[in-house]
Order: structure tokens, then C-alpha cells, then sequence
């Protein structure tokens, strides 16, 4: 009898020691982890690309404040060359009512509008502009001027037709 009731709860214990119960929970963190990885993915996966001076310019999101009336365009840098200093020179943004919005107010990573950027490493980048009203749903255009390498020497990039999100 003592033998039976030794046999029934090693029987009960057997599924808790189980490692196909724990495989299930290890799948589970592993379903959890993946889902979190597939947000970060989808918040830094850029709207449009542009590729100058073997530096990628992403362009993540065009995000609006409406109290503040201020519009932040959010950018990754990434260098396919050795590592340099980089350096905004300005920004500028045309609506489609043609009302131009200039701003200096730009931040590379935990810099100025100055910073180093590092070989195939992003960095963020926001280039904020204020004054701008709620109800100016497009920038038809946001040129931007930066130096690298050769001081004095600018180049400029361009977005096109970006979409504002406001908040």
C-alpha cells in the first residue's frame, strides 16, 4: 500500500518535472520577446531612404504637437565609412501652402546639431520645427544642409511629400 501511494505521487509530480511543460514556458517568453522585437522593428523601420556621401539618412517618422505647435522630423544616420565627425549645417520645411519653416534646433544623438557618427552604427536625429499649425497635414519639402569630412564644403538632401502625424 505504502508502494501504491509513493508511485501515485511520483505519477502527480511527473508532469511538474515534465520538460515538455517547461519547453511550453520557454516558448512562450521566446513568443513574448519576439512580438517586443517586432515593435522596435516596425518603430525604427524608415518611410523613405536616402543615401548620401555613403551615410543612409532614414526617415523614421514626421510627428506633430499639436499644444506646442511643433513638428519633430525623427531621422537615423547610418556611416558605411570610417568614423567621422558630422555636422547639420540648417533645416528647412515648405507646407503646401508654401509657408517655410526654417530651424538650427537639430540633435545627433545626445549632441548638438554636431556629433560624431560611427561605422555601420545608427544614431538618431531630430530636427524640430515650431510655429507650425495643426492644420498643415504635408511638408511638400524639407531640404537639409550638412558638412562632413571637408569643412566649408555643404551638402543637401531632400524629402519630399512627408506626411505629418499629429499628437
Amino acid at each position: 500500500m505504502k508502494n501504491v501511494i509513493t508511485l501515485m505521487a511520483i505519477m502527480l509530480l511527473l508532469p511538474a518535472l515534465n520538460p515538455m511543460s517547461m519547453a511550453q514556458l520557454n516558448c512562450d517568453e521566446l513568443k513574448k520577446e519576439n512580438e517586443s522585437l517586432k515593435k522596435a522593428l516596425q518603430i525604427t523601420t524608415p518611410i523613405k531612404t536616402i543615401t548620401s556621401s555613403k551615410i543612409d539618412f532614414n526617415l523614421i517618422k514626421c510627428e506633430g504637437n499639436t499644444k506646442e505647435q511643433t513638428v519633430d522630423v525623427m531621422l537615423t544616420l547610418v556611416n558605411h565609412d570610417a568614423n567621422q565627425e558630422f555636422q547639420f549645417e540648417e533645416a528647412k520645411a515648405i507646407d503646401i501652402e508654401a509657408n517655410e519653416y526654417k530651424t538650427f534646433n537639430i540633435s545627433i544623438g545626445s549632441g548638438s546639431s554636431r556629433n560624431k557618427i560611427y561605422t555601420d552604427t545608427p544614431v538618431k536625429v531630430v530636427i524640430k520645427f515650431t510655429k507650425v499649425l495643426p492644420s498643415v497635414k504635408i511638408f511638400k519639402l524639407i531640404p537639409i544642409s550638412y558638412f562632413h569630412d571637408a569643412p566649408g564644403r555643404s551638402v543637401d538632401i531632400e524629402y519630399k511629400d512627408i506626411t505629418i502625424s499629429w499628437k
